[in-house]
């Protein structure tokens, strides 16, 4: 369904987004435990948490990624590496498992990146999973019921499309463009631009926002689901950067206008 109301607010000198971290553009640190610090923080990420200082905490764990693409976890003040080369963490919605994309072992700074895997690690065990394998699936989220993760892949297909699949590795489905063979096919669904990743909306909605470039032709879309995680809709909202949920449900992003950028806010059902 498209959006029944759009307004433009006044122009704010900052606004305040979620971005994953690229996994290719950083070097690698060694095995050794990292300090964290506001100035290493990459990436954080954890839907309805509250954020401090860089981090990102809710009751049951903080998880961040230094500027060297480590990964950690903390809990009980005391932090726990666990992998290098790794970006992109996505806690699930009970706290109990991260989600994260990961280049392969062999992979050093200034190496092209031609691979990338998902992992889940389990926070109570210590256990890490593969979760795929083979690709460059990256940008994982998991969905507002913790039962699937939403990731993007291009080799799978040969078009860069949403996919999904279950926590465990199995059911693996890819969601948009499986009928298009060119990026001009009238049905084919645009990915968010590099790093970018997904926001779902508030209240267990199965909404996603995202913008698609980092240019000035980027476009921020809507994707909604239904219970089984199929597309039920995907559309435009113009063009725009930068989208953001508020605590009322609607969604604000940054458009040029003029010259000048202004903030629209919209209502998505």
């Amino acid at each position: 369904m498209h959006p029944n109301e759009v307004r433009s607010l006044a122009r704010r000198g900052t606004l305040v987004m979620w971005m994953a971290s690229s996994l290719a553009l950083t070097a690698c640190g060694d095995a050794d435990l990292e300090a964290a610090s506001t100035q290493d923080v990459v990436v954080v990420e954890q839907s309805g948490a509250l954020e401090v200082e860089g981090l990102v905490a809710d009751r049951r764990i903080i998880v961040y990624l230094t500027g060297s693409q480590s990964l950690y976890a903390v809990q009980d003040g005391k932090p726990t590496m666990i992998a290098q080369r790794s970006g992109a963490p996505s806690v699930s919605p009970d706290g109990r498992e991260v989600v994260y994309a990961k280049l392969p072992d062999s992979w050093k700074a200034g190496d092209e990146v031609t691979r990338t895997e998902l992992h889940v690690y389990n926070v109570k065990n210590g256990k890490d999973d593969k979760l795929t394998s083979g690709h460059d699936d990256q940008d994982p989220s998991w969905t507002p019921d913790g039962k699937r993760i939403l990731f993007q892949s291009k080799k799978r297909s040969g078009l860069s499309s949403f996919w999904s699949v279950k926590a465990n590795g199995k059911d693996l489905d890819q969601l948009t463009n499986a009928g298009c063979t060119r990026t001009n096919d009238p049905a084919f669904v645009p990915t968010p631009a590099s790093s970018t990743g997904v926001q779902w909306a508030p209240n267990d909605r199965r909404i996603i926002v995202y913008f698609t470039s980092q240019t000035s032709d980027s476009e921020v879309r809507v994707m909604s689901f239904n219970q089984n995680l199929g597309v039920a809709s995907a559309y435009s909202l113009g063009k725009g950067t930068s989208p953001k949920w508020t605590e009322r449900g609607t969604v604000t992003f940054l458009r040029t206008v003029n010259g000048g950028s202004v903030e629209v806010e919209v209502s998505v059902q």
